[in-house]
């Protein structure tokens, strides 16, 4: 059986509140069903239906990849302004709130994942403002816990590179990615590259790839799936406006109303993608190195109580310490 050409390396589950309309194993299935070999879930801010997508993966015959959408902004309560895009001196604005996707390559960047959804959460506890009491990280934190993650530049929407560019801020575009390259290198920093169907896209996703490789990393497609089926794309629609307080009529500008951001088959998303075959063919490329499972490499580890015991297992040292 010939390989899949393409590989979905963003998308959301009933995880990513209010936002994704589909639980993890209705993606795993039917990922299985349309021919995916492996599938990625990228749930916003948060690790919560991993584990059970991870094994209904597996269960289904295909290989999980885990991840999140992660949201970064200027300044968490508290916390240490980062601020991004042209130096304009004093009163630049704080980098607004943006996406980026990263995907756990081992276990050490598992755990670093973990690590920044903690820190994202740390000022949440006791915020009385709604907006303020949303998960936020400063680049400063995604530069410190870096180690053994891929990173992507986030959905065509709320993305931290094609955001600024679809506003016509280039330059701004340009420092974001380079901020991005600067914390995880060439090698493991990726420009998403999608075709949800709105108005721009297509030169929206000319321009994310001219400026990849103006910076000299590559572009990966991505399709920022949020239902498994074309039916389940109208709760989406509803969620979303429940999300922001509006009815669907109301709520047009905010929801994906064109139903385009579905599970579909490999084929058909290298299709809609046909004038980015080397986005398309890096998806194949991005996930090879995603050796992450988190069905086979999450396991625990005993602390090393051989010291001075030698040939003394972990049994035998519980035994000892607990004085039987």
């Amino acid at each position: 059986m010939a390989s899949p050409p393409y590989v979905e390396l963003h998308a959301h589950s009933a995880f990513s509140f209010l936002d994704g309309a589909s639980l993890p194993a209705e993606m795993a299935e039917r990922a299985a069903e349309l021919g995916h070999r492996a599938l990625a879930l990228t749930d916003h801010d948060n690790l919560s239906g991993a584990l059970e997508f991870a094994h209904a993966a597996a269960a289904a015959g295909i290989r999980p990849i885990t991840g999140a959408e992660l949201t970064i902004g200027g300044q968490t309560p508290g916390g240490v302004r980062h601020r991004a895009g042209s130096d304009t001196g004093r009163g630049q604005t704080p980098f607004p709130r943006a996406h980026v996707t990263v995907l756990a390559m081992d276990a050490r960047g598992y755990a670093n994942l973990c690590r920044l959804i903690t820190i994202s959460y740390a000022h949440t506890r006791d915020s009385r403002d709604r907006r303020a009491g949303d998960p936020l990280l400063t680049m400063d934190a995604l530069a410190l816990h870096h180690e053994g993650l891929a990173c992507l530049s986030g959905c065509a929407r709320h993305g931290v590179v094609a955001a600024p560019l679809a506003a016509g801020r280039r330059r701004d575009a340009e420092q974001a990615l380079r901020d991005l390259v600067a914390i995880f290198g060439p090698h493991r920093t990726w420009v998403e590259v999608q075709r949800p169907g709105l108005r721009g896209d297509r030169t929206l996703a000319r321009g994310l790839e001219a400026l990849a490789a103006h910076v000299g990393v590559p572009a990966v497609a991505t399709g920022d799936v949020h239902a498994h089926s074309p039916r389940r794309a109208f709760l989406q629609d509803a969620l979303v406006a429940i999300r922001h307080g509006l009815t669907l009529d109301a709520s047009d500008e905010v929801r994906r109303g064109n139903r385009q951001s579905v599970l579909r088959t490999p084929s058909e998303m290298a299709e809609r993608l046909h004038d980015h075959p080397d986005a398309v063919a890096q998806t194949l490329r991005l996930a090879e190195q995603l050796e992450f499972d988190l069905t086979r490499d999450l396991g625990y580890r005993f602390p090393d109580f051989a010291a001075g015991h030698p040939g003394e297992d972990a049994d035998s040292a519980l035994a000892r310490i607990c004085g039987h």
